[in-house]
């Protein structure tokens, strides 16, 4: 059994075009892509395979999220968390790498 993996993707209101390959690999590879923080960029979702679930969490709390973070854990699912309020390193994002980290979840910080 694979181990899960949670990549936090960090995008800003202006994103870089094109994304770090980091960031658009993650998202291409993701079994879960989650989109918190503001408004939904198509041109970052085109990444996502058609086998991913999209899921828009306008608040992107951690007791929201844990039931994704549960299933990497559980299945070795790859999750893309995407952030579009530039956060990636906010205590709020800290506390969801260290909730993945109990979890066994190997995870990633990306700026977008």
């Amino acid at each position: 059994m694979s181990i899960g993996r949670v990549t936090f993707i960090s995008v800003g209101p202006h994103i870089s075009d094109p994304l770090p390959w980091r960031a658009t690999r993650a998202i291409a590879e993701a079994d879960v892509v989650v989109w918190t923080g503001g408004a939904v960029r198509d041109a970052v979702l085109r990444h996502a395979s058609a086998h991913a679930d999209v899921v828009l969490d306008e608040q992107g709390s951690t007791h929201s999220l844990l039931p994704f973070y549960d299933l990497a854990s559980r299945d070795g699912f790859r999750v893309a968390h995407i952030r579009s309020d530039g956060s990636a390193t906010s205590d709020s994002i800290l506390d969801h790498v260290d909730r993945c980290g109990e979890l066994g979840l190997v995870t990633e910080l990306v700026r977008g």
